[in-house]
Order: structure tokens, then C-alpha cells, then sequence
């Protein structure tokens, strides 16, 4: 088989920058909100609601006609049908829970706006509470591994038919979240020491992050067919060997980690760590897009 026989799916499928901006937008709100269970913060929360929201037009405007997506809505609960088989269907409806979910939190935290409406007021408790807290870090953890499975579900894309993928995809959603803390760190709101945690704790997932780029590369190489190889052979020598090299690892590993040992050996300056949040959070979409526009069709054998 000759790369004459193989097609790039975005040629095909049109999976291109705009889904890659859904899954990174998705990957900041999910890991976020498993960060939300530990940080509590007003600006955290705004941050979720507005990644999950235009992560959700995203995909609705990638529908090929997403003006059907109500009515069918609509009949599928009219006929108590459910295609629960659906990676699409399933993904909607969890990104939908998630939003509902983020938003009654965003409102837990507009005391001026429970003050005036009072009906709403039950929203500040509801935020204080720990279950509902976990329920929304489960929920949001969900929303990150299903983009991931997602991809993993395509059928004739050999390179993404590997469950590193849902593994990449909550590291690198956890970058993301820490990398949203730390710019609410430089902008004074949040707690210093929640920062310091942070650097920690991005340093360790960084390492780990590089680990399964270079296993899921190797795995691709080594070991997948035609179409895996074709794909890994474009992130590492070819069209998107830059993207791979010097956006994934150069950009979104080695100068937040640079960064990181220097604020833990040296001192800690917020100019630098808000160079290192806006790195990591270029890392992890580099990531998603890279993946993305290398998966790559095999032609059917009948």
C-alpha cells in the first residue's frame, strides 16, 4: 500500500480546526471542573461556562445540518427512542448536562443576582455542596475521556484507533486547567500557595504528557498499519513535524517545565508564568490539532 492509496480525513471527513478548537475547548471545561472540585473560584467557573459554550457551537455548526438536531431531539423522546449508540448523540447530551451543571454553579456565584431573583438562592447552597461538586468533576471528567473516544471510535483511521488517545486527552486537559489557574494566579484571583501547588503538579503531568506522545508515536510506528504509520510519519517528518516538534513539545512541554524549575529553584515571577500557562495551553491545542490532521483513511479491502 502506497500513500497514493491513503487519504487525510480532513480531505474527506473535514475534521479540521474547528474540531480540534472543540476538543481543546472541551478539555479546558472538563479538567477544569475537576479542578473546581479543589479550587472554588468565581473566575474558574466563568471560564468553564465559556469554554463548554463555544465548544458546543463548535460541534452543533459542524453538523451537516444542525437545524434537524431540536426536531430530532424532539422525536426521539416522543418515541422514548434512544440511540445510545451514538458517540455524536452521547457527547450532545453530555456537554448539554455539563453546561446545565456549570451554569447553576456560575449562578451560585452572582450573589447580586440570587439577591434580586430569590427563587435562585438555593444555588448558593447547592455550590457549598461536596456531592454536587463530585457529581460536576465526574461529569466533566466524563466529557474529557468521551473526546477522546470520540476519535477512537472512527472507523478506518488506524491512527487514532488506540486508547492512548483518551489517556493523552486527560493529561493534556489537566495542563490546560492548570494552566487557566495559573493565569487567574497572575491576574489576583487566586491564592498564591493554589498556585505554587500547581507548578508542581503541571511539572509531573508535563513529564508525563511527553511520555505518551513519544509512546503513543512509537506505538503508531512500530507497530500500527499503513494508515497509523502515514499519520505518525506526517507529526514527526512531515507537514505537521513543526506542529509536533516545536508547538507540542518545544512550546507546550520543555519551556513550562523550563519555566516550572525555575520558579521552584529560583523565585517566582508572574511574567513567567503567564508566559508558561499561555505555552501549556498552546501545548495541549497543538496536541489536539496535530492528532487530528494526521489521521488518516485506508482504502476497504473487499
Amino acid at each position: 500500500m502506497t500513500p497514493a492509496d491513503l487519504h487525510l480525513q480532513v480531505d474527506v471527513a473535514h475534521w479540521g480546526w474547528s474540531i480540534a478548537w472543540f476538543l481543546w475547548f472541551v478539555g479546558i471545561a472538563g479538567m477544569g471542573s475537576v479542578a473546581y472540585y479543589f479550587v472554588r473560584r468565581s473566575a474558574l467557573i466563568i471560564t468553564i461556562f465559556a469554554s463548554l459554550t463555544i465548544g458546543l457551537l463548535l460541534v452543533v455548526s459542524h453538523l451537516g445540518r444542525w437545524w434537524n438536531l431540536p426536531r430530532t431531539l424532539y422525536l426521539m423522546v416522543l418515541d422514548f427512542d434512544f440511540n445510545l449508540g451514538s458517540w455524536m448523540l452521547l457527547g450532545i447530551a453530555t456537554l448539554s448536562v455539563h453546561l446545565v451543571l456549570t451554569l447553576l454553579l456560575l449562578i451560585g456565584h452572582l450573589p447580586a443576582l440570587t439577591r434580586r431573583i430569590a427563587w435562585l438562592k438555593w444555588t448558593e447552597t447547592l455550590r457549598a455542596q461536596a456531592g454536587y461538586r463530585g457529581l460536576f468533576a465526574g461529569v466533566g471528567a466524563f466529557a474529557t475521556v468521551y473526546s477522546g473516544f470520540l476519535l477512537t471510535q472512527a472507523a478506518g483511521i488506524p491512527l487514532w484507533n488506540t486508547s492512548l488517545i483518551p489517556i493523552l486527552w486527560v493529561v493534556s486537559g489537566s495542563i490546560a486547567a492548570i494552566a487557566v489557574i495559573e493565569l487567574l494566579y497572575v491576574l489576583g484571583l487566586v491564592d498564591a500557595n493554589v498556585s505554587a501547588a500547581g507548578v508542581r503538579i503541571g511539572m509531573v503531568l508535563d513529564g508525563v504528557k511527553l511520555l505518551a506522545v513519544l509512546g503513543f508515536l512509537h506505538v503508531a510506528l512500530s507497530y500500527g498499519s499503513a494508515g497509523a504509520r502515514y499519520g505518525a510519519i506526517l507529526m514527526t517528518q512531515g507537514d505537521l513535524a513543526l506542529m509536533l516538534w516545536g508547538g507540542v513539545i518545544g512550546i507546550g512541554i520543555l519551556v513550562p517545565l523550563a519555566i516550572g524549575a525555575y520558579t521552584l529553584l529560583r523565585e517566582k515571577r508572574k511574567s513567567l508564568l503567564a508566559v508558561s500557562a499561555v505555552c501549556a495551553l498552546s501545548g495541549v491545542f497543538f496536541l489536539r490539532a496535530a492528532v487530528l490532521l494526521a489521521g488518516t483513511f485506508e482504502p476497504l479491502v473487499l
